[in-house]
């Protein structure tokens, strides 16, 4: 960087917001690693907006901690069982979701103990809570890459699961 016009630019650019650079990409377009890209994009469902309940609607300004700092968004899964999926039937659900297409890494079951040791996500999993048919939720770690992660809480609504997914970088 010659001048301060060139580092100006650069810092502007780094410090954009994410959802601004990639306008007009697919989730599968928009790179920001050599790695590949998730399979299970939520924004893919093709559940429509009046299908999320309303606590899910408009979720808090809350990132998960991690070296990408991703947002929770809304996530529902067709699901026809009234009580909560294992991690191998919330594996067989992400699959049903991206069309047969295999996961790129395991399914773990996780307390929201253990991934929320210091509460900080707690208004989260309150409002997954509220969006189901009973006050039970589970947290689903799954595996995307080498060093990409998917956390997904979820609880069962209406012939559905419902809750919140987000992105994390594990090194």
């Amino acid at each position: 960087m010659s001048d301060d016009a060139s580092y100006t630019s650069f810092l502007e650019k780094a410090n954009a917001s994410p959802q601004s650079q990639s306008q007009g990409k697919t989730h599968e377009q928009a790179s920001s690693t050599s790695e590949r890209r998730t399979q299970f994009d939520p924004s893919t469902s093709t559940a429509s907006e009046s299908a999320l309940p309303a606590s899910l609607r408009s979720l808090p300004d809350t990132t998960y901690t991690s070296d990408t700092d991703s947002p929770f968004e809304p996530v529902v899964f067709d699901y026809a069982d009234s009580a909560l999926p294992t991690a191998q039937q919330f594996q067989k659900c992400l699959q049903h979701k991206t069309h047969g297409a295999a996961s790129s890494g395991s399914v773990e079951e996780l307390s929201t103990s253990e991934f929320d040791p210091r509460g900080e996500y707690k208004d989260i999993i309150v409002r997954v809570e509220q969006a189901g048919k009973s006050s039970k939720v589970r947290v689903f770690r799954v595996e995307v890459g080498a060093t990409r992660v998917e956390y997904y809480i979820i609880t069962v609504g209406d012939r559905m699961l419902v809750g919140v997914v987000t992105k994390a970088v594990e090194s």
